[in-house]
C-alpha cells in the first residue's frame, strides 16, 4: 500500500500553485510590473491545469488531457514571457500560442487517432522539458546580464526539474514505467516532489530577484546622494535599504530553509489521509504525523518572524535589549550559510546580564553585518570558526567577534569603516560604515582590527543597563 494517493497529491500541488502566485503578487504589488503580472498569471493557469489532471477520474478525457495539458503549456509559455520581459526581449506571444496549438493537435492525433499512450505521454512530457529548459536558460541570462543572485537559484531549480522530466521521458520511451501522469511509483513521486520544490523555490527566487533589483537601484541612487549630502541625514534610509538588499541576497537561503518544512508538511498530510482511509485506524501513527506537521509549521513561523523582524522599517524606538539573545537570534538568520560553509560558532558569555538600551533592529543590523563579513572572510580558510564573547564590565556591554580568516589587508586596514570603502566586487562599502554610525548613535563604538593569533577581531562597546 502506498502512503500517498496520486490524484490527491495533484490536488494539493494545484492548491500550492494557487497560493504561491498570490503570495508573490502581494509581496511585490508595490512594483507595477508586467513581468510580475505575467509570472503570477502563468502560475494560476498551471494550478488549474494540475487541478484538472487531479480530477481525471471525474471529468471527461478531453478536459483532463487536452485542456489540462494545454493550460499547463500555456502557463509555461507565459512565465517564459515574463522572464523575457526582464531581459527586455520581445515576448513573441503569437508564435508561442501557435506552437502550443500545433503541439496540442499532434497530442490529440496520438491520443485519438493512433491511440498510442506512449507517444501521447512522451509528446506531452517533451513540451514540459523544453519549457523548463527555456525558463532555466532565461534565468541564467538574467543572472549574468543583471547580476541577480536569485536568478541562479531559479536556473538551478528549473534545470533540475527538466532533468527529472528527462529521466521520466527516457523511462517511458524504453517501457520501464507507465505512460500516465497518474501512475503509482517512484517516477511520479519524484516528479510531484520536484513540482513542490519548483513552486516554492521558484516563487522565492522570483521575489528575491525583484528585491535584489529594486535594492540595487535604490542603493546606487542613495549612494550617489550620500556623496553630495551629509551621511547622517540619510543614514537611517540607507540602513533600511541595506537590510532590504541583505534580505535580497539571502533570500535563496531562506527559500531553501522554508522548502524543507513545507515539503514535510505536504508529505505528512498525505500520510494522515492514507491513515484515515485504513480500517482500523492507526491513531498512534496519525498523532505522530500531526506532531510532525506542527513541528514543521512552527519552524516555518519562526523563520518568517525572524525575517519580518529584521526587514521591517525602524522608527528609533529604544527599548531594553538582551544582547545574549540578540546575538543568537541573528545567527539563526544565517543558518543556511553557516551550514553551507561549515562554520562553527563558539559562545563565551559571562554570568552577568548584558542589557543595553537601544533600537533592537539597528543593533541586529550591526551584528548581522559583522557575522556576514566574518563568514565571507573565511571562505578560503581550512578552519572556519567564529568566537563570540559578551561581558558586562565598567558599566559597558562589550561584544567581541573573532573569526579564523586571513584578517585585514594592510592596504585597507586603516580605511575600514569609511563610506564606500570595500574589497567586495558586489558591495557598495556602506555596511560597516552604517554599523559604526548606529553604534555611535547608541553612545557606543565599533572597532575592527587584526587579532594577535590571526583573523579579524570586531569589538562593539555599548552602555549597559542595570536592572
Amino acid at each position: 500500500m502506498t502512503l500517498y494517493h496520486i490524484p490527491t497529491v495533484y490536488l494539493v500541488l494545484s492548491f500550492l500553485y494557487i497560493l504561491l502566485p498570490i503570495a508573490v503578487w502581494l509581496a511585490l504589488n508595490n512594483q507595477k510590473s508586467k513581468t510580475i503580472l505575467l509570472w503570477c498569471a502563468g502560475g494560476e493557469l498551471l494550478a488549474i491545469g494540475l487541478l484538472l489532471i487531479g480530477l481525471r477520474a471525474n471529468v471527461p478525457s478531453w478536459i483532463s488531457y487536452t485542456l489540462a495539458n494545454g493550460l499547463c503549456w500555456l502557463a509555461i509559455l507565459i512565465q517564459a514571457m515574463a522572464l523575457r520581459g526582464m531581459l527586455k526581449q520581445p515576448s513573441r506571444f503569437g508564435y508561442g500560442v501557435i506552437a502550443v496549438t500545433c503541439w496540442l493537435l499532434v497530442f490529440e492525433y496520438f491520443r485519438l487517432v493512433l491511440e498510442n499512450s506512449h507517444l501521447r505521454f512522451a509528446w506531452a512530457l517533451w513540451f514540459f522539458i523544453a519549457g523548463f529548459a527555456h525558463i532555466a536558460q532565461l534565468a541564467r541570462r538574467i543572472s549574468v546580464n543583471l547580476g541577480l543572485k536569485n536568478a541562479r537559484l531559479l536556473f538551478v531549480v528549473y534545470s533540475a526539474a527538466a532533468v527529472v522530466l528527462c529521466i521520466r521521458f527516457v523511462r517511458v520511451i524504453f517501457g520501464y514505467t507507465e505512460p500516465d501522469a497518474m501512475a503509482q511509483g517512484a517516477d511520479t513521486f519524484l516528479i510531484v516532489v520536484s513540482g513542490v520544490l519548483v513552486s516554492v523555490l521558484g516563487s522565492f527566487a522570483f521575489v528575491g530577484m525583484f528585491i535584489e533589483r529594486a535594492s540595487q537601484r535604490e542603493m546606487l541612487a542613495t549612494a550617489e546622494r550620500v556623496r553630495q549630502e551629509e551621511a547622517t541625514r540619510l543614514g537611517e534610509q540607507i540602513a533600511h535599504l541595506e537590510r532590504q538588499r541583505t534580505l535580497g541576497t539571502m533570500s535563496y537561503a531562506f527559500a531553501h530553509e522554508l522548502s524543507q518544512p513545507l515539503t514535510a508538511i505536504l508529505m505528512d498530510t498525505q500520510a494522515i489521509k492514507s491513515s484515515l482511509a485504513n480500517h482500523p485506524l492507526n491513531v498512534h501513527e496519525i498523532h505522530e504525523s500531526i506532531a510532525d506537521v506542527e513541528r514543521s509549521a512552527n519552524r516555518t513561523v519562526q523563520l518568517v518572524e525572524r525575517i519580518r523582524s529584521f526587514v521591517r522599517p525602524n522608527y528609533g524606538d529604544y527599548e531594553d535589549v538582551d544582547m545574549k539573545l540578540l546575538v543568537r537570534d541573528v545567527q539563526h538568520l544565517l543558518s543556511y550559510d553557516i551550514r553551507n560553509q561549515n562554520v562553527q560558532f563558539e559562545w563565551d558569555f559571562g554570568e552577568s546580564d548584558c542589557l543595553v538600551n537601544g533600537d533592537k533592529i539597528q543593533l541586529s543590523q550591526i551584528v548581522l553585518n559583522v557575522y556576514r563579513n566574518a563568514i565571507q572572510a573565511m571562505a578560503s580558510a581550512d578552519v572556519r570558526k567564529i568566537s563570540v564573547s559578551l561581558d558586562c564590565e565598567d558599566q559597558r556591554v562589550v561584544l567581541h567577534v573573532h573569526d579564523s580568516g586571513t584578517g585585514l589587508d594592510d592596504a585597507v586596514k586603516n580605511q575600514v569603516g569609511q563610506p564606500f570603502v570595500t574589497t567586495k566586487r558586489e558591495g557598495l562599502g556602506v555596511g560597516l560604515s552604517i554599523s559604526k554610525t548606529i553604534a555611535e548613535l547608541h553612545l557606543g563604538s565599533l572597532t575592527i582590527a587584526n587579532a594577535v593569533d590571526g583573523g579579524a577581531l570586531v569589538e562593539l562597546n555599548l552602555p549597559a543597563v542595570h536592572v
